[in-house]
């Protein structure tokens, strides 16, 4: 796999070339455009500590792009260990949603990332705690489902949403949506305190994404909950 940089006036591109058939399925996954032989993400080149952040991609975008595929092990916990001790002591305003919510409740799931939820006035700080991490610009999204969009790389890809918008919750709440947010839960996880959502709505998204196994999953737990109650 080949990684270029661009820069062109207030644009750069982030290109990659020579890649593998798995590798292509993650990059279309990841939104990024395939333009004649590679594919490209655009950001603005005014992004704070660009430089490190292509140093970071050249060196850790083919095992990301390898884990989203299954093809690597993925260090969820250690990645998300290593967020959770970070912020800890921050101000940032943040929360767990996706597979790794389900996961600290003790649902065996196999996650390929980690995704996290932050307040849009966080972002100014989480790209401070983060500079070395950073494997995708954080940037407004322009109207998309959530205010701001980027990734880190630590162990595992993570990433990182500010905002969402309400639109994620029609027709019914999902868990990563403003209703979600309003309705967070607290866990005891390796002895840190986790926001997640609530887990009915965790069965909504997947019953939406039609991951049969993941529903089965969770009805699994939501019954053996009540039951024990």
């Amino acid at each position: 796999m080949n990684i270029e940089f661009l820069r062109n006036n207030d644009i750069v591109t982030f290109r990659v070339r020579n890649f593998s058939t798995s590798i292509e399925e993650a990059l279309r996954m990841c939104f990024y455009e395939k333009v004649d032989n590679a594919y490209v993400k655009h950001f603005p080149s005014s992004t704070p500590y660009l430089d490190k952040i292509m140093a970071h991609y050249e060196k850790y975008a083919e095992e990301m792009f390898l884990q989203l595929m299954y093809q690597r092990p993925i260090l969820w916990e250690k990645g998300l260990l290593k967020f959770v001790r970070r912020v800890n002591k921050s101000d940032v305003d943040w929360w767990l949603t996706g597979s790794c919510a389900a996961c600290i409740r003790g649902i065996k799931m196999n996650p390929h990332d980690v995704d996290i939820m932050v307040d849009s006035q966080s972002i100014g700080l989480i790209t401070e705690l983060f500079k070395d991490d950073i494997i995708e610009p954080i940037v407004d999204t322009n109207g998309w489902l959530t205010k701001e969009f980027g990734v880190l790389f630590i162990h595992c890809r993570i990433d990182i949403a500010s905002d969402p918008q309400s639109s994620l919750d029609e027709p019914e709440p999902v868990d990563c949506g403003p209703y979600a947010k309003s309705k967070l839960e607290t866990i005891d996880w390796n002895g840190y305190a986790i926001r997640i959502p609530p887990i009915e709505l965790q069965l909504n998204v997947n019953k939406r994404r039609q991951r049969i196994e993941r529903v089965e999953l969770i009805k699994e737990y939501i019954d053996t909950r009540r039951t024990s109650v």
